[in-house]
């Protein structure tokens, strides 16, 4: 999850990792440094428990409790969200193991803290999906039924994410924050036409929460395309300048392309 500020920590995590004999975590090297960081040298065995481990941990969970109790920890975030730790819990649950939750840091509620938009609900999806395709239906379906979205994204694809977006839906209000709690961390508000132009020239890096506001969108369906396309066809428009003229009608340029292409 994009979030992980050390300094983040509760009082009652560190008394709780400062305690148990075993923690399971999604990645020992970065659990030591956070025990260093805390002067917690106890000699704690530290278990790997990955997304790709996470069934074939059980039976060293099933071990690591019979003599005493074991914590869980994710490297940025809450377990379970969006991160390693649902089936572990559930197995536990499924043995009679007592389980506290202590809560910590979660990218979710401090992005809608930063964001500064009214909301009640939302739809949150996790981690976007690889595919263009998805996210096209994605997108659409979250338009469709006019909500506000929420979606991890990963640096290598958040380019990809803003560019097919803007050629969707052009006026949708939108925020993408990076690097939440970090020194970087930086936050992109407005039309998604307005963002793509902002993050134009900054540095990418760093995991992404974005949010994209359906609410107030018109129907894609009120949008004639034919009829617009058979104008600019008229005024003999090329196939750029038609593209070019998206976006000064708010509405999506491969729609506008595609209904030109069939004339």
């Amino acid at each position: 999850m994009p979030i992980g500020n050390d300094a983040d920590i509760t009082q009652r995590v560190v008394d709780c990792l400062a305690k148990v004999p075993v923690i399971f975590c999604e990645d020992t090297r970065v659990t030591m440094c956070l025990l260093r960081r805390y002067g917690i040298l106890n000699q704690q065995q530290l278990m790997r428990m990955d997304q790709h481990q996470e069934y074939r941990s059980m039976s060293q969970l099933d071990d690591a409790l019979r003599s005493g109790d074991a914590a869980f920890v994710s490297d940025a975030g809450s377990p379970g969200l969006s991160d390693p730790g649902a089936l572990l819990i559930e197995h536990a649950h499924q043995t009679g193991v007592h389980v506290s939750v202590l809560p910590g840091a979660s990218a979710l509620t401090a992005f809608i803290a930063i964001a500064g938009v009214q909301l009640t609900s939302f739809y949150f999806g996790g981690f976007l999906p690889k595919k263009t395709t998805d996210i096209n239906q994605c997108m659409q379906w979250c338009h469709q039924h006019q909500l506000l979205g929420i979606w991890f994204e990963s640096p290598r694809r958040i380019c990809r994410l803003v560019a097919t977006v803007a050629d969707l839906f052009p006026t949708v209000p939108v925020v993408f924050a990076k690097e939440l709690t970090k020194p970087y961390e930086r936050v992109y508000r407005g039309s998604i036409t307005n963002v793509k132009e902002q993050m134009s020239s900054e540095n990418t890096n760093g995991e992404w929460v974005v949010m994209v506001d359906f609410r107030q969108m018109i129907a894609e369906e009120s949008i004639d395309y034919h009829r617009i396309a058979s104008e600019l066809k008229q005024a003999q428009l090329t196939h750029k300048q038609v593209k070019q003229m998206a976006r000064l009608l708010h509405c999506s340029k491969n729609k506008l392309y595609q209904a030109f292409q069939a004339l």
